[in-house]
């Protein structure tokens, strides 16, 4: 198509890029987005109620009013990818024709959360002032934001061992204490892992729990996660290869109240109608790439793309996590097949909690999500885990020089570990993601919260957003 042709909605400015087969300009572009996000933001009365600005009428007096309107509190966890971003951007909009329109006055207030390793603190803290002091700055004291150190989900709480038994697949658990975990952290868990996919596994059960746990202990209304319809289609798909597929139906609820640690808010998904390519193009057309981190938005629908080639970083397939994978199979269909991405999240969105196979309701003490059927008892009759006995002389030599190898001395650890929980441990409620999870790390043993830290009151601290640069 030729750079002089005109957009197909207001057929007089210029289009700048090319979107499921429809040509746009800027600003039908970003009404396009605006659009689809504010949609989802009204689809029930529930979060119409946070949305809107209240004022008195026949139900309510002005008192009533404005104190929902005070209470119309949501929490934004901003991981400073294309989506979050894009998101805040919308959602800051939204905000300020509220302000001009009902003269000052806003239906809801925005919490922004920022979860992070000490090593990224800078690069964050330098990305959110200058993002506060450029496209959110006319705005930004209606803002409220808060950092979370990811360590912070094993500092506040007493930790207690958990270990795997790979004969039975049993999972049982001891206090920690005796072991002086005072000072363990996330890093040292994840350094455990065998597998990228374990590291990823792992640290989206902690980032997961701490938003919803700060979310619980704030008194929010709605957490609103920035996934795109590529990004929930992706994590669709990984779940069921994760062997978490009967958390499907929980992760894609806008409708229910979030009961994971018994909750008193709804989570919405704003952007579940949005391709993350529209997305990436919304950050090229509106310079939001210099705020994101850790992400290179592309620039594949744009009209004029950029002459610098994006350096994404190839890794060869075995060494890419199931998420990774995922997403390499949509970004390539994303073009041509987008229908294949939206048929799978309205599909995952249709499905319902799995039939309770256990005598009680219970949930895994480690991601506690709902459990719905004994993962160690269905593994234990799919799988053989006895080895074949030793026979003859040769078999023994054999085996005695294993045993004195690196990994027999590894393998006599684990058993020696394991004995030592036969004895002592108690049996702890697993979920079948997080037996296979907890497979994939170094003796099949991790140290976990016993109960859920208090991060309010524990691990809050505000970031300051300040004036320095709006002279």
């Amino acid at each position: 198509m030729a750079h002089t042709a005109k957009c197909k909605r207001c057929s007089s400015a210029q289009v700048v890029l090319i979107s499921r087969k429809e040509p746009f300009c800027a600003e039908c572009f970003c009404k396009f987005i605006s659009l689809k996000q504010r949609k989802q933001m009204m689809s029930d009365p529930y979060f119409q109620d946070i949305f809107k600005v209240m004022y008195q009428d026949k139900v309510k007096s002005a008192e009533e009013a404005e104190k929902l309107n005070a209470e119309s509190k949501v929490l934004v966890p901003l991981s400073l990818g294309s989506s979050s971003i894009v998101m805040l951007d919308v959602l800051n909009s939204t905000l300020a024709e509220q302000l001009e329109t009902h003269r000052g006055k806003a239906g809801f207030h925005v919490d922004i959360l920022v979860c992070y390793f000490e090593k990224e603190r800078r690069d964050i803290e330098e990305r959110l002032t200058s993002l506060f002091n450029g496209r959110l700055r006319k705005n930004k004291h209606h803002y409220k934001v808060h950092l979370v150190d990811i360590n912070a989900f094993f500092d506040s709480s007493k930790l207690m061992r958990v270990h795997l038994q790979d004969s039975n697949y049993v999972v049982r658990y001891s206090d920690a204490s005796s072991d002086h975990r005072a000072d363990y952290t996330v890093d040292e868990l994840l350094g455990t892992c065998s597998n990228r996919s374990a590291r990823e596994d792992l640290l989206n059960v902690i980032r997961t729990a701490t938003i919803k746990l700060f979310a619980s202990h704030g008194s929010y209304k709605a957490v609103l996660w920035g996934h795109s319809m590529t990004r929930l289609a992706d994590e669709i798909i990984s779940l069921v290869v994760k062997g978490r597929a009967s958390q499907i139906a929980s992760s894609m609820d806008d409708t229910s109240f979030d009961e994971t640690f018994q909750s008193s808010f709804k989570n919405l998904h704003p952007m579940r109608d949005v391709l993350l390519s529209e997305i990436d193009a919304y950050c090229h057309i509106f310079d939001l790439t210099q705020y994101t981190y850790h992400y290179t938005p592309q620039d594949t629908l744009l009209v004029e793309r950029s002459t610098i080639p994006v350096v994404t970083g190839s890794k060869l397939t075995r060494n890419m996590t199931i998420n990774e994978l995922a997403r390499q199979y949509f970004d390539n269909i994303e073009g041509n097949y987008s229908n294949v991405i939206s048929t799978v999240v309205r599909t995952g969105a249709k499905l319902d909690d799995p039939k309770n196979n256990l005598p009680t309701v219970s949930r895994c003490r480690v991601c506690n999500n709902k459990l719905f059927k004994d993962g160690s008892e269905w593994l234990r009759q799919i799988t053989v885990n006895h080895s074949h006995p030793i026979e003859n002389e040769e078999d023994q030599t054999l085996y005695d020089a294993w045993t004195e190898s690196e990994l027999g001395k590894i393998r006599g650890e684990y058993l020696k570990l394991t004995a030592e929980m036969e004895q002592n441990g108690k049996t702890l409620s697993t979920c079948y993601g997080c037996i296979l999870t907890l497979g994939e790390v170094r003796h099949k043993n991790v140290y976990w919260p016993e109960s859920p830290p208090n991060l309010l009151r524990d691990a809050l601290e505000e970031f300051v957003l300040t004036d320095d640069e709006e002279e």
